[in-house]
């Protein structure tokens, strides 16, 4: 049995929650969502991401999943019970079935798609739908501590090439930014260290 396959075994959780956004964050996850289970790294096809989630409360914009049959996009597949805290965590989105055959594990060992597909058949597995696109604007903007946190968490279980990915794969980051990193804005902020952030900077600045 190969890791992806082993690892899903031993899961006794079956509802899989992707998280593509400062839930790939471990930091993140296990301070304001009290999620402790281990992640792994997937590639959902048929949902874009994009700078489209308004969030009035908190008066920012966050990424969010659209579907799109012609896109995909890096996410932490996380094992987790959907919860009050998640729904508040996630109250801007609206939690979407996706399909075991939209989930690529390309990261890891080759593909023994027989072998995994028939472990995969055993959970559901959902996404967060942003409920309305809003592009970001000056009363909405990106928070930087927030694109941190995502990339962060990218960092954490990809490197670089994950981070990467991140900014390959999210639509819409022409957009108003508050660099909040000495008092943040963002409420479920990582903390993230320096090493890290030299890492961020330099792959944005590459866009």
């Amino acid at each position: 049995m190969n890791e992806i396959a082993s690892w899903l075994s031993n899961q006794t959780e079956k509802h899989m929650v992707l998280g593509y956004g400062s839930l790939l964050s471990k930091d993140s996850r296990e301070r304001y969502s009290n999620i402790f289970t281990k992640g792994i790294p997937v590639t959902v096809s048929g949902f874009e991401r994009a700078w489209v989630t308004r969030s009035i409360q908190e008066k920012q914009t966050y990424v969010g999943a659209v579907a799109n049959a012609h896109s995909k996009l890096n996410a932490q597949l996380i094992p987790t019970l959907i919860n009050p805290a998640l729904q508040e965590r996630e109250k801007d989105y609206r939690f979407v079935e996706v399909s075991p055959s939209a989930l690529d594990f390309h990261l890891y060992e080759p593909d023994e798609s027989s072998l995994i597909d028939d472990v995969l058949s055993q959970f559901t597995f959902w996404i967060c739908e942003t409920l309305a696109c809003e592009p970001a604007s000056e009363q909405f903007p990106v928070h930087q501590t927030y694109i941190d946190t995502c990339m962060a968490g990218c960092l954490e279980h990809g490197g670089v090439t994950e981070v990467e990915r991140f900014v390959t794969h999210t639509s819409l980051w022409q957009h108003p930014r508050v660099n909040d990193r000495t008092e943040p804005k963002y409420p479920r902020a990582a903390n993230v260290n320096n090493e890290a952030i030299k890492h961020i900077d330099k792959i944005l600045a590459k866009g």
